[in-house]
């Protein structure tokens, strides 16, 4: 992978889903500020232009609203009230309340998001819904570590030195062999 050589190293602590209870919560409440989430560590280095793609992944959902809990199905109502938004979104459109409960269950959900709609021609003017909050499912906890960071210094350090010791063998021997020939005298 081309992380190998990004610092700091990250260690897996846990899984977001791990940390869900029976209560709502939003899902930045489940990480520490030190904490990060993504599916794969690599994730958290991806960059373009220079600039860092964390806030599309992990970083960026953990700034949304996600109610997050074990049973989410269970608390539609109250993050209905919570939000003000009383229109549920399932897979293809917008579906009643017991539909959208009976998604939730099916999909096995751990997380609604408040999505805003902004096609007129299939939402007509709902600006907002509920929906299934997909892209926390399958999130790892991150948190940074010294021990592995420090590893990969290492590890680099001596493979850098391995193949400047490489370089310099081949010089000696082959580079010069040629060169000068053996001036080995009888």
């Amino acid at each position: 992978m081309f992380s190998d050589y990004e610092l700091p190293k990250y260690t897996k602590v846990g899984m977001l889903s791990d940390r869900m209870n029976s209560e709502i919560g939003l899902i930045g409440n489940l990480v520490t500020p030190e904490e990060k989430i993504a599916m794969y560590e690599h994730n958290l280095y991806e960059s373009y232009n220079g600039s860092s793609l964390y806030d599309k992944n992990g970083g960026w959902l953990l700034k949304q609203e996600y109610y997050c809990a074990k049973n989410v199905s269970t608390h539609v109502e109250e993050i209905s009230t919570k939000t003000g938004v009383n229109y549920y979104k399932g897979n293809t459109g917008l579906v009643s309340l017991e539909d959208f409960k009976k998604y939730l269950t099916q999909n096995n959900a751990g997380c609604i998001q408040v999505l805003d709609l902004d096609s007129v021609e299939h939402f007509g003017n709902v600006k907002k819904a509920l929906s299934w909050g997909l892209e926390a499912d399958d999130m790892a906890v991150w948190q940074e570590s010294t021990a592995k960071s420090l590893f990969a210094v290492l590890q680099t350090v001596f493979f850098e030195a391995i193949g400047f010791l490489i370089i310099l063998v081949l010089y000696y021997k082959v580079f010069l062999y040629i060169v000068f020939g053996s001036k080995k005298s009888s």
